[in-house]
This record gives structure tokens, sequence and C-alpha cells, in this order.
């Protein structure tokens, strides 16, 4: 299955991809700002690609501009019975960064979760000092839910931030009218 945004297309992550995906895996400013493992060689992206495949409670998506994968994107831990879902995406192409990518990523993967999947509330966390996808969520309408402090050294700050169906409706509705 592939989804369609202005500028970008979701689609099945492939073979052909492991090997940009493990250099994104391997990249410190990459890296910093994840909260997620990602896989670093050629099985691990193998077994990574495959469980998303088999379960039910994930789905993810490698996001392209025209044939070339530039990120990824998912929702994890769906709970079908509340409608919740958790969003996760990474721009892997440094030089693709504040381009818009990510935010018609963000918003195309939200049409699909709350109009075909039926979900009710996508959340997500994101480090503080990581501006930029912090602009982006709040570009596709994510509001801030609360804070929280990872209990490490550096003590880091994580923002939670949630949108609604109906908030993203609304808001898709108004920006499709005035288009």
């Amino acid at each position: 299955m592939e989804l369609h945004g202005s500028r970008i297309k979701l689609r099945p992550i492939e073979k052909a991809d492991y090997q940009r995906i493990i250099s994104w895996s391997q990249n410190a400013e990459i890296k910093h700002f994840s909260d997620s493992s990602y896989p670093t060689n050629i099985e691990e992206c193998e077994a990574w690609v495959a469980s998303a495949r088999s379960n039910r409670y994930q789905i993810r998506f490698g996001i392209a501009l025209g044939n070339r994968i530039i990120g990824d994107i998912e929702l994890d831990q769906i709970t079908w019975r509340s409608g919740d879902a958790e969003l996760r995406i990474r721009i892997g192409e440094r030089d693709l960064w504040d381009r818009g990518y990510g935010t018609d990523a963000v918003i195309t993967l939200l049409d699909y979760a709350f109009k075909i999947m039926n979900l009710q509330r996508i959340y997500l966390k994101v480090y503080a000092d990581n501006l930029r996808a912090i602009k982006c969520y709040r570009k596709a309408g994510f509001k801030m839910e609360g804070k929280l402090t990872r209990s490490s050294l550096n003590q880091r700050e994580i923002y939670l931030m949630r949108i609604l169906n109906r908030e993203f409706r609304r808001r898709h509705e108004k920006l499709a009218s005035n288009s």
C-alpha cells in the first residue's frame, strides 16, 4: 500500500532501502533525537521490517521522495479498542531537513490513521531540544499535553504531544477550504 502526500509518498520499506536506513541509525545527530532503537545492520533491518509487517499493533512506512527513501514513519502501540497510537518519524537525509517533507509525511499518515483506520488520538514523545520536530508537529496540528524528564545523567526533558481525530478533521477541512 502507498499513501500519497502533497510532496512525498509513504510506501513499504524494501530491501534496497536497508543500507540507507542503517546509515541513519549510525548518524550521531539522528541518534541524539531518537528514543527508539533502530536497526544497525542488515539482519536487524530485516527483522525490524518483518516485525512491523506481522504486528497488528504497528504500521511502518518508508518516506519516499520520488524513488529515493528519505526517512521512515510509524504508528506503534496501536490500541484498537480506544483508538490510540504513538507516532514516530525520522527524516534520515540531512540535506532534506527543514524542507517540509516531515510535516507532509505526518499529515499524510494522520489522514490515513483518522479516516481509514478510524483512530481517535495520536500521541508522541519528543525531546524538548528537538525544535525542528516540535515545529513539524505543531504545523500538523499536535498540541502539548505534558512534560517529563528522562532520568539519565543528562536529565533531558521530553514533551508529550497529541492530536485528536476531530481536531485533525476540523483543521484539515479548514485548510482544504482555504486552498
